[in-house]
């Protein structure tokens, strides 16, 4: 079964950057859907209809965002990666930073727990995480009858 999340955050020009590497975030799901399949996220904006897709690498920092690691255990966990680059925090805070941007990430309660990233998917991505906004399908999404939904109606609702 496919995983759903909802994410916003906050720009890390307006954080204080000693507390930085505490940072949670959760989905914000108010606006967004997300989806984890094969090892690929894409990230819907329920209100405007655009899309966001991930790289592998960006799709395991969002997964262990999603599950409640910080940014300082995800930073620990990339840097336990064989042939780590130096200065590779700048990407991963430039990601939270597109993240935010984009309104999938909002702030979270602070909580730590031991990121898990893919040494392939870093490598193959040479520790650079990537989330790209696609405005292609933007009127399939609304012509889609599942915004037209009701709770107690179900999927297709009468029209009056």
């Amino acid at each position: 079964m496919p995983l759903v999340y909802g994410i916003s955050c906050i720009p890390f020009n307006k954080i204080d950057i000693e507390h930085m590497e505490h940072l949670n975030y959760q989905l914000n799901e108010s606006k967004m859907y997300a989806d984890v399949t094969d090892g690929i996220a894409i990230i819907i904006n329920a209100v405007t209809g655009i899309y966001y897709g991930m790289n592998g690498y960006g799709t395991g920092i969002f997964e262990n965002l999603m599950a409640g690691s910080s940014l300082e255990d995800i930073l620990v966990a990339a840097r336990a990666l064989p042939d780590a680059p130096q200065g590779l925090e700048e990407p991963v805070r430039a990601f939270l930073d597109t993240l935010e941007a984009f309104e999938i990430v909002l702030p979270a309660p602070e909580s730590s727990r031991p990121a898990s990233l893919k040494a392939e998917d870093a490598a193959f991505d040479q520790f650079v995480p990537v989330c790209k906004e696609y405005r292609d399908v933007q009127e399939l999404l609304f012509a889609d009858p599942i915004h037209e939904v009701q709770e107690d109606k179900g999927w297709t609702p009468e029209k009056e």
